[in-house]
């Protein structure tokens, strides 16, 4: 049995360009979110000049690499549309290249479900397959299953450095209609210097994190400082859209326990992550990590349920006034 599954799914296998032939102008196509960018799709998609690669539109929850439109010069072949506005993907939206979608990232399943967001095509990265058919959505969970379940035609880019994570993360073979093997290596970020401004307003931050609180990070300089300030904190909780190299230094520090979290206790959760190879190295059948799709992490309800919960999030504006 499991001989013919490796053959059945091998059997799918494709170039990136008669994968490419395959779309329509006019489609539009979801890609894998920040790290969990299929690479090699993305690019071949943007080096083709096959005609039928026109007028496209393409779907990211969140743009880190090479996805089409962030870069002037393929504005007018290729429309990015994404649910946030920071990082490289800003001055693109500025300038009216890229399309920000202002929605919740617990609702953007709903979108896809309800037929607002249409999803013609989907471009996921994922971990090869296993012995029994299965493989891992690796750092890319989020959306990745809901875009998957309502696209009329699903890729999966393979690509043997992806880790596989635990949690709702097993995709079959089944699912997918062509496979891809990546010929380029993930998106890794590099971490923040942290200088003597970020450090104080770590420290400050740290004084309101009490043992037991559960945990929301972001990422950047902020973030590197604060998990040395918390790093003899007890019982810390782990409940955040994406996991990080910070919060993998409080794990790795013991002041991560997630014991007093009411919501998947034990576990850290998250629905996917950005950050160095290391961390990708560390999340590898790591099973203190646990993924889940966004609607799970980012439900309100399920946030509520623990007690202590901190999100230490970055604003983009603050009026000194209030108002």
């Amino acid at each position: 049995m499991a001989d013919r599954k490796i053959i059945s799914w091998k059997q799918k296998i494709m170039s990136p360009e008669d994968v490419l032939a395959r779309v329509e102008p006019g489609m539009s196509i979801f890609v894998g979110t920040g790290m969990a960018e299929p690479r090699t799709l993305v690019k071949h998609l943007m080096a083709s000049d096959q005609l039928n690669l026109q007028d496209l539109e393409m779907i990211q929850l969140i743009s880190l690499g090479d996805t089409p439109s962030i870069d002037a010069r393929y504005s007018n072949k290729y429309r990015l549309k994404t649910f946030y506005s920071g990082w490289i993907a800003d001055a693109a939206i500025r300038e009216g290249r890229v399309d920000l979608i202002p929605s919740r990232f617990s609702r953007i399943p709903w979108l896809f479900k309800s037929g607002a967001i249409r999803i013609d095509m989907a471009f996921i990265q994922i971990t090869p397959f296993d012995e029994s058919g299965y493989a891992s959505l690796g750092v890319g969970v989020d959306v990745a299953r809901h875009a998957m379940e309502h696209a009329a035609v699903v890729v999966g880019e393979i690509n043997e450095q992806v880790p596989l994570t635990l949690g709702d993360t097993l995709v079959r073979a089944e699912e997918f209609d062509y496979l891809v093997m990546a010929t380029e290596p993930p998106i890794y970020l590099e971490r923040w210097p942290v200088n003597e401004v970020y450090d104080k307003l770590a420290s400050h931050v740290a004084s309101v994190v009490t043992d037991g609180s559960c945990i929301s990070f972001s990422i950047g300089p902020l973030y590197d400082a604060l998990a040395l300030h918390l790093n003899r904190k007890k019982h810390l909780g782990i409940h955040t859209p994406f996991f990080t190299d910070a919060l993998m230094d409080l794990v790795k520090s013991g002041a991560v326990t997630n014991r007093r979290k009411a919501f998947f206790p034990g576990k850290s959760l998250a629905s996917y992550a950005l950050g160095t190879a290391e961390l990708m190295n560390w999340l590898d059948r790591n099973p203190l990590v646990e993924f889940q799709p966004i609607d799970v992490t980012q439900d309100p309800k399920n946030i509520g349920l623990n007690s202590q919960y901190i999100a230490i999030v970055p604003a983009r504006k603050a009026h000194l006034t209030g108002d």
